[in-house]
Order: structure tokens, then sequence, then C-alpha cells
């Protein structure tokens, strides 16, 4: 879904930890060929990182067999520590990077992952939401993590349209590809495309220009 105007650079995977002091919202879109999966991780310096695997597999029990035909048990091989909760992983919530190795293991060629610089307070909130849910008394009614397989995308669009509406105006939508068409128009901070295990940044147009011009107007 990258707009044709967009320029890339290379992108430092150490770029992608977490800032101590910034909160971090990331919406990451997986491709192997068509969209495959969809994931959301959130980083508040308060309480710490939340990952967001709806109807995946990170942290599961599970054996997965790569197209080589070697098995690999995630679990052992990527964050052994993990545990999952509601299809949220709540303790040793894997970074990005993390996860990105994990997912060239069953066959995910591409990655768009969309990164917006969010308020603390805000960041706590949302936080909370996905650790614990709401109930039907909150303002925007009843939440939960867990996901029925194959509506990963429908999930977190859901979410963000519900929830996150300070952040991404997005529309509810099925298909990952067609939430990812959506946030390239919500003004992310940059977005990271990962491409057979090389990383590269794109800032939007806009958000360049001023950069470029505070740049000039300082010189």
């Amino acid at each position: 879904m990258l707009p044709d105007t967009w320029n890339g650079n290379e992108c430092d995977s150490r770029s992608l930890e977490d800032d101590f002091q910034q909160a971090k919202l990331h919406v990451m879109v997986m491709y192997n060929g068509p969209c495959t999966h969809v994931a959301l991780r959130l980083y508040c310096k308060n309480e710490g990182a939340i990952f967001w695997d709806p109807a995946g597999g990170f942290a599961k029990d599970n054996v997965y067999v790569n197209p080589e035909n070697q098995e690999f048990n995630f679990d052992e091989s990527s964050n052994p520590n993990s545990i999952r909760l509601n299809d949220v992983i709540i303790k040793s919530v894997p970074s990005i990077n993390q996860y990105l190795v994990w997912r060239k293991f069953i066959n995910t060629h591409a990655a768009e992952i969309f990164e917006f610089n969010i308020p603390q307070d805000e960041a706590e909130e949302l936080w909370t939401i996905l650790r614990n849910g709401t109930k039907r008394s909150h303002p925007k009614g009843a939440f939960h993590t867990d996901a029925i397989g194959g509506t990963c995308g429908l999930s977190i669009a859901k979410f963000l349209h519900r929830f996150a509406d300070n952040i991404v105006d997005v529309k509810t939508v099925f298909y990952p590809h067609n939430l990812a068409k959506q946030l390239y128009k919500q003004n992310p901070e940059r977005v990271i495309i990962y491409r057979d295990e090389k990383l590269y940044y794109y800032i939007p147009p806009e958000r360049e220009n001023k950069r470029l011009l505070s740049k000039k107007t300082k010189q």
C-alpha cells in the first residue's frame, strides 16, 4: 500500500527499540503476497509495553513447520518467557525486532509498521483497555481482545476506530491491507517497511517538508 511519492531511507533496527521517554503506538501489517496478519504494539512510560496479537500464534504452545520442512518451537526460539492472556502478550513482551525475527519463520516476506508518537495519558488509557478489556458500562461499550481466527484486521480496525480516534481516524474494515491504506493517510511519525529481512523507513511528505523547513529556518 506504500504510496509511490514517498521516499525511503535505510532503517537502523535499533531505532525500533523502545524510547523510554516517548509513548508510541505501532500497527504492523504482515504480507506473504497478500496480507496475512495484523498486530499492535503499545509502549508507555509508566506501564511499559503491551502487544496485541489477535488470533495470532506468538507465545502459543505450537510448533510450526516452515517451507523447508524445519520445525521451530517459537516459544523457545524467540521469547520463551512470554505469557499470553486473551490474545495479549503481558509478560516478556516482544520488541518489534523480536517479532519480525519470529515472523520470518512462518514465511512472512514483508511488513508495514506504522509508528505514531502519542501523549502519555492516551497511551496509559489504551494500555489499560488492552490489558483489562472494558465492560458494557464503559462509555464506548464492552471490549475484549480475544479474536476468532481470520479476524485480526477487523479486530484491530474496530479497536482503533472505537478507542484510538484521537490518534487515527479509520473506518472498520476486514482486510489488513485496507487498514494499511487508511493508516498512510493518518500522518504517522514514519512507516517502517520490512522486506526479506531488510528495513527501510518512510516519512509522510507533509511531515518531511515541515522538518526540512524547520531545519532551513534554524540555519
